[in-house]
């Protein structure tokens, strides 16, 4: 089965070299590599140009202008992929060489996503992530108990999925974010299909001053994006009222707690009380109607 993997660049020069070389050596052997380049300022470029005549690269795009996030590069990856299994490995990563050959066995029939525990690399330290126990789980429980909240797959390059399962319609709706999109992409996977989870630190996440999540919880267009993919994945998943009622806490708390101006944060609270309160209601309303339906006169 091959593995189509993309690595979309925007100024990582400093990290390119064990990126590519971390793919170049996987033991997994059935693979090709698009190489993209979002019109990267530093010698990024040139770095990619002492692989791009491998036998396993398949496309080396440099960008004549910025695309204007990283999201238009994954959907013009998606688009070139040969293969329906894909692995968006983040430019400034790296993986164990065993990657691919550990992730590749577990896609079935109606698995969408595996992906692999992974060492978040900050500065001199690291930590280890484990998501979930090892083993398949159901991609609509995931959307319940994890998504609303956040993003499980804290790091494209520790994720393999089957792009079956991504619509183009989809494909075009990520490239209108520019930080949550990776989110919005599982969650649609995820109310279609199922995961697996390996339960070893197979892929490095390094955090950097330059990294899209340093500073999350403190920027205000995160939490925008956060609300509407929160939004979309409680509706797939029935409007519950208590999907509502937990999305308000848990933004409203991240908010408060965070270092946005008193001004930011009094808009963001109303925007994420306008967003869900009103599901909130009405389900619970809806609730109370079915319990009473029930109650014997």
């Amino acid at each position: 089965m091959m593995v189509s993997i993309i690595v979309p660049n925007y100024n990582h020069e400093p990290y390119l070299r064990q990126r590519l070389d971390s793919i170049f050596n996987q033991t997994y052997s059935d693979f090709e590599v698009i190489l993209l380049d979002d019109c990267s300022t530093d010698n990024s470029v040139a770095v990619l140009q002492e692989y791009a005549n491998r036998p396993q690269v398949s496309h080396f795009i440099v960008n004549e202008t910025n695309s204007g996030g990283p999201f238009n590069q994954w959907k013009k990856g998606i688009a070139l992929a040969k293969s329906d299994y894909v692995w968006i490995a983040e430019s400034d990563d790296y993986t164990d060489e065993a990657f691919l050959e550990t992730l590749v066995p577990y896609f079935q029939k109606e698995v969408g996503i595996v992906f692999s525990g992974l060492v978040i690399v900050e500065d001199k330290e690291s930590k280890e992530y484990i998501a979930l126990d090892e083993g398949y789980h159901k991609g609509t429980a995931l959307l319940s108990t994890e998504m609303i909240t956040g993003n499980l797959f804290i790091n494209a390059n520790c994720v393999l999925f089957n792009k079956k399962f991504v619509s183009k319609r989809q494909l075009a709706h990520i490239c209108n974010f520019r930080i949550c999109g990776d989110w919005s992409l599982w969650n649609h996977i995820l109310t279609k299909a199922n995961v697996y989870f390996v339960n070893q630190p197979l892929s490095y996440y390094r955090k950097h001053h330059t990294a899209t999540t340093e500073g999350l919880y403190n920027n205000e267009v995160f939490y925008r994006e956060a609300v509407r993919v929160s939004r979309v994945c409680i509706k797939s998943l029935g409007n519950y009222y208590h999907h509502n009622a937990r999305a308000i806490r848990f933004y409203s708390d991240l908010v408060r707690k965070s270092t946005l101006s008193e001004t930011v944060k009094s808009s963001l609270l109303q925007h994420i009380e306008a967003t869900f309160k009103p599901n909130y209601y009405m389900n619970l309303f809806r609730r109370v109607v079915r319990k009473l339906k029930r109650t014997p006169n």
